[in-house]
């Protein structure tokens, strides 16, 4: 099972033309701390360019750039600046908040986006990666359909997303030069 995250793509000793085709994808995000006993929000708020994520403790996760910049990840003050401007049009009282953290990720993009899940084009290798911005949405559906795959089974809800697309779709084109 190759599900290596942003570093798919990099992970050594596959046979040629196997290693998936996975990017990395820069994401920033913030926490912002208010008062645990009046939260400023006590739902996931999502709007275009941001989503807020309320916690227990007062915290609010303030998520998250979308950036191509291969391996970078530091945390910049524009990525900051879009996340908080974004933020204030959805929450204003968010200006009032302490800035108690800033994290930057990498992200596993595919070409289109949407995971590569099931079996290579290597035998006995099951990919699970490619998840872009929906890993944590995508992890126990994930983790059903490559463990019925394990044991013997075709999962149809993962037949979109099988790693040999991206192959098929490269034989396809060098077929119509």
């Amino acid at each position: 099972m190759l599900a290596a995250g942003a570093a798919s793509a990099r992970v050594g000793g596959l046979p040629p033309g196997v290693a998936p085709p996975v990017r990395p994808v820069k994401g920033q995000l913030l926490h912002l701390r208010g008062p645990a006993d009046a939260p400023l929000a006590t739902r996931t708020i999502r709007g275009l360019d941001v989503y807020l994520v309320p916690r227990a403790d007062g915290r609010i996760v303030v998520g998250a750039t979308v950036e191509e910049l291969g391996e970078d990840t530091r945390v910049t003050a524009g990525g900051v600046f879009e996340l908080l401007r974004a933020a204030w049009e959805l929450l204003p009282g968010i200006g009032e908040l302490q800035l108690v953290e800033t994290v930057a990720g990498l992200r596993p993009g595919s070409p289109d986006n949407a995971p590569l899940l099931g079996r290579s084009a290597a035998e006995g290798l099951l990919l699970a990666t490619g998840h872009y911005r929906n890993g944590i949405l995508l992890t126990p559906v994930t983790a059903d359909a490559l463990a019925a795959t394990l044991t013997g089974g075709s999962p149809d809800e993962i037949a979109a997303f099988a790693p040999t697309r991206f192959a098929v779709a490269a034989a396809a084109a060098g077929a119509s030069r």
